[in-house]
């Protein structure tokens, strides 16, 4: 006969047990939490992990101690203006900045001094450079229309190191504006023309050796290779050198025709691409003669 299986119920009910609240964890707890943060133990474990802000800061030092660090010598200013001095040495390659080492490896004098001059709260963001030898040369450190800084010559007004072109003669150019109308004068597309008295020399823009010399429809012209893939044509003059002729930015490379009022035209190209003459001059001058004088006499020099 078949077996009938039923399952098994205990008749005597079990109570759930009751749980007991960790009072004494929690306090145990809170007391820890309370400790960590009273006697600083969470902060100095937190300012040891490689967090942002969390970096070795460098010790900063007194302008004038900062000086003496680097082998030079402090002097006060008038106003808050610092100066730090160096004799230049071979040993120069422990100065500050690239600028001072580069103004170190080009000294052709067996005396020379490096000036540094800047404000004492903020010593190593330059005013100026001043180099001294048998001549005394001044930099300027000028910020420019983006709020960036560059060196500039304060003999020059140009910017240091680089091109300093100078002006072909007195007069100046006829100027060319974004919206100058070009119809019926499409030769200024790729000239500028400058005027002035007749017979008025012409001078280089930059120093140079004549490539080219010889005469085009507007008279005489020459061609003059700057270097730096930078050269220039100047044509509608008399009087020009020879080809292979070396000439610097005192030099003569031609005159005006005699005119009571005479022009000549003026290429410059740059990588082999032309270039407005005021572009290229503006690009080099950061800072005209009246800002110069303005600056030097504010820090004294």
């Amino acid at each position: 006969m078949p077996v009938e299986f039923s399952e098994y119920r205990c008749k005597k009910k079990y109570k759930a047990k009751r749980q007991n609240f960790p009072v004494f964890r929690l306090l145990l707890l809170f007391g820890c939490v309370f400790a960590g943060f009273h006697f600083g133990i969470f902060a100095k474990i937190v300012n040891k992990l490689p967090l942002p802000g969390n970096e070795v800061q460098p010790v900063v030092l007194p302008w004038d101690e900062s000086c003496r660090s680097y082998g030079g010598t402090p002097f006060e200013l008038k106003g808050d203006l610092g100066q730090c001095s160096w004799m230049v040495t071979d040993s120069s390659r422990v100065l500050p900045n690239s600028f001072l080492r580069y103004l170190a490896s080009i000294k052709n004098h067996s005396v020379e001094k490096l000036h540094w001059v800047a404000l004492k709260k903020d010593f190593w963001n330059p005013v100026l450079v001043q180099r001294v030898d048998s001549l005394v040369y001044l930099y300027l450190n000028v910020m420019l229309n983006d709020s960036s800084f560059a060196w500039v010559d304060a003999q020059t007004g140009c910017r240091f190191p680089g091109l300093c072109p100078r002006l072909p003669m007195d007069w100046q150019n006829i100027p060319i504006s974004e919206d100058f109308d070009f119809e019926g004068r499409d030769w200024l597309l790729s000239e500028d023309v400058f005027l002035g008295p007749g017979e008025a020399p012409v001078h280089p823009i930059l120093p140079g050796v004549v490539l080219e010399a010889g005469k085009d429809s507007t008279g005489e012209y020459v061609l003059v290779n700057h270097g730096n893939n930078v050269t220039s044509r100047m044509s509608g003059i008399m009087d020009v050198p020879a080809v292979g002729d070396t000439v610097d930015c005192n030099s003569i490379v031609g005159r005006l025709a005699p005119k009571d009022s005479a022009a000549f035209f003026l290429t410059v190209r740059r990588n082999g691409l032309f270039v407005r003459w005021n572009d290229f001059y503006r690009s080099a001058h950061l800072a005209s003669d009246l800002e110069i004088a303005k600056f030097k006499k504010q820090v004294g020099f």
